[in-house]
């Protein structure tokens, strides 16, 4: 069994392995296609901004002899830009997306719904007040209804003959760059009118297991006023000839009792993989016969024990007696003995150390007693 439990650790840890490297790949590679993306629509705005001052200084020296440049493909499209900057870059990593949803509560738990009334702070249309159109949450921006309009081309493949080359929509706009309003009554003077909310946390959070949906509520940090959620309209449906009737949906056709299975049991190991490598639990049968085969191995381990020769059985009787006989203890004779030794050692090494210190001393005692030699300046008197 034990072998059973390392080869499905040993699977586990290689298919983590494997997904880490291939979630690894799938970043870098998406890294990479959204920098070729951003690099290109960067180029397509240098390139367009410098043909829009290219014509600009054309028409002011040229006057009528300036070049036309609504033809071919821009032709009826003045003043538009390329359909391909409609759209941003791909999407944009998680600390980006944070950045710009900081002030509503961050990119994970957005506190912005579809209908809620904003007020752009950036842009041509700065100041003005819409609605919410449309979020979109991988790139963190918004469309208001009837602002930041733009000019977009249409190619000539994609519209109709009666179509017009060019149309006016709206534009997504970063959240960074808008800030909820609503109304708010003055505590002072209790009139009620619009506030620019600059920021939005998020509390009581509520989530329903059955739909797996997360709610909570946003509320105006400092304030604590809870701002409520914009109301959802309700899509019309319309009844068909095919459509079941609710009797029939609400119907029980299938009721589970304790005396029959809900499925047949070969089934069973057909939905659970029966051979998988990751499986952990097994049947009863399997589990009696693993356990098995591990006591008959250990017990042919224990029959090759038991198998020893002469020398290894004199051996095993020596090692058996050395162990019921225990540790040495030492005896008040052993240990007398040893202090002697130990004292004639420590003497004989007291005498060593003597030995050069009565050298030493003896040689300095007899420099001493020697008379001085005669200095050079005192006259040695002749012998008589």
């Amino acid at each position: 069994m034990q072998k059973i439990l390392r080869r499905v650790a040993t699977a586990e840890r290689v298919a983590a392995k494997r997904t880490k490297t291939k979630d690894l790949k799938w970043f870098k590679k998406q890294k990479k296609e959204q920098y070729t993306e951003q690099q290109q629509q960067l180029a397509m705005v240098k390139e367009e901004f410098s043909t829009a001052k290219q014509a600009i200084k054309d028409d002011w020296a040229l006057g009528p002899l300036a070049p036309r440049r609504d033809v071919g493909e821009w032709a009826g499209a003045k003043g538009a830009i390329h359909e391909a900057r409609y759209t941003t870059y791909g999407r944009i990593s998680l600390a980006m997306r944070n950045r710009r949803c900081q002030w509503a509560g961050g990119a994970y738990n957005l506190n912005l719904a579809t209908g809620d009334r904003v007020v752009l702070i950036d842009g041509p249309d700065k100041g003005r007040i819409g609605k919410i159109m449309q979020i979109d949450h991988d790139k963190a921006e918004v469309t208001v209804e009837g602002l930041n309009k733009s000019n977009i081309r249409v190619q000539a493949e994609l519209r109709g003959d009666d179509d017009p080359p060019v149309i006016n929509m709206e534009l997504p706009i970063p959240i960074s760059g808008i800030r909820l309003v609503h109304p708010i009554k003055d505590a002072s003077t209790g009139v009620t009118k619009d506030v620019i909310i600059n920021q939005l946390v998020h509390g009581g959070f509520l989530h329903d297991r059955v739909s797996g949906k997360r709610r909570w509520s946003r509320i105006v940090p400092g304030l604590n006023i809870s701002i409520p959620w914009p109301k959802k309209e309700e899509p019309e449906t319309k009844d068909h000839s095919c459509d079941t009737l609710r009797i029939d949906v609400e119907d029980k056709t299938f009721v589970p009792t304790l005396l029959r299975p809900p499925m047949p049991e070969l089934v069973i190991d057909e939905l659970r993989n029966k051979y998988s490598r990751f499986r952990t639990r097994h049947d009863p049968e399997y589990i009696a016969r693993l356990e098995a085969e591990d006591q008959a191995k250990a017990d042919r381990r224990k029959l090759m024990d038991a198998m020893r020769t002469p020398l290894q059985e004199l051996h095993r009787e020596e090692r058996a007696s050395k162990k019921k006989k225990g540790k040495p203890r030492l005896t008040p004779e052993m240990l007398e003995k040893i202090g002697e030794v130990m004292a004639k050692n420590l003497e004989r090494m007291r005498n060593a150390r003597a030995l050069p210190e009565a050298s030493s001393n003896s040689t300095t005692t007899t420099q001493a007693d020697a008379p001085p030699p005669p200095s050079p300046s005192e006259t040695t008197p002749p012998p008589s």
